[in-house]
């Protein structure tokens, strides 16, 4: 078998791809990966970066798969050097060479799909794992469900990936203070991948935070269902205001009292 080529180059569409092709559109969020995570002035430089630096995209798939590759094992150096922002500057370039527009997707077999969703579920996971531990909440959290939605729409089937991305979204929520969606990512989790230490470990925790939450929540909405009268009576009997407002109540469910037995 030969290499694949990309048929019509950059954002080519194959024949008699264009109408299922913007059906297919219409159902993507982005159609580049790379936006996802980056704006367009972001992505341009990534593009530039690439360019610049012999990482040109070739219109070969294979071609594309091993330079995506190459740049993705370049990442996970700097990001074994704790080196978390030049990681995540190699993993969207790697990302670029992965960005194929739908028209290019539809003429791939069903192999060269899955090779490509593959890689993709990778790099996304690394990007999740680099925004984690610079403790970039809400960024780990917007990656993970880039990942759930990208598994989602591949159809792709990996336990442990998927596992990895609702453990790493329920940590971001735990540490964001969202308990409840902490709890329900962790939750799915530990469904997916039963008995990991790291997630049940997690899961607890979230438990609790959500228990305190509630407990919380319990306590404002008493307070604000509370009669000015009733806050008034809260505290020492000591306090003349207190003393005065509590004899004050007392009066008045006696009239009510004796308005009853009239």
């Amino acid at each position: 078998g030969g290499r694949l080529r990309t048929r019509g180059g950059e954002g080519g569409r194959g024949p008699g791809a264009s109408g299922r092709a913007s059906e297919e559109r219409m159902d993507f969020d982005n159609e580049s990966l790379l936006r996802c995570f980056i704006t367009e002035e972001e992505e341009k430089a990534i593009i530039e970066w690439n360019k610049e630096n012999d990482h040109g995209r070739s219109d070969i798939f294979e071609y594309r798969l091993e330079e995506s590759d190459k740049l993705r094992e370049e990442g996970n150096g700097f990001f074994k050097d704790n080196d978390f922002e030049t990681a995540l500057h190699r993993y969207y370039a790697a990302i670029w060479h992965l960005d194929f527009d739908i028209g290019q997707q539809w003429n791939m077999m069903e192999n060269h799909q899955l090779d490509l969703n593959s890689r993709k579920l990778k790099v996304i996971g690394n990007i999740c794992a680099a925004h984690l531990k610079a403790k970039d909440w809400t960024k780990t959290k917007h990656a993970a469900d880039v990942g759930l939605r990208h598994m989602k729409k591949s159809d792709l089937k990996d336990n442990e990936a998927e596992a990895r991305l609702l453990y790493r979204k329920g940590l971001a929520n735990l540490e964001r203070g969202f308990s409840e969606d902490a709890y329900e990512s962790l939750k799915k989790a530990d469904s997916v991948n039963p008995g990991d230490r790291q997630i049940r470990q997690a899961l607890q925790q979230a438990s609790k935070g959500q228990k305190e939450d509630k407990v919380k929540a319990k306590e404002v909405w008493k307070d604000k269902l509370l009669s000015e009268e009733d806050k008034a009576c809260q505290g020492s009997w000591s306090q003349p205001s207190v003393l005065f407002a509590r004899t004050r109540a007392r009066l008045r469910r006696c009239c009510r009292r004796k308005d009853k037995g009239q």
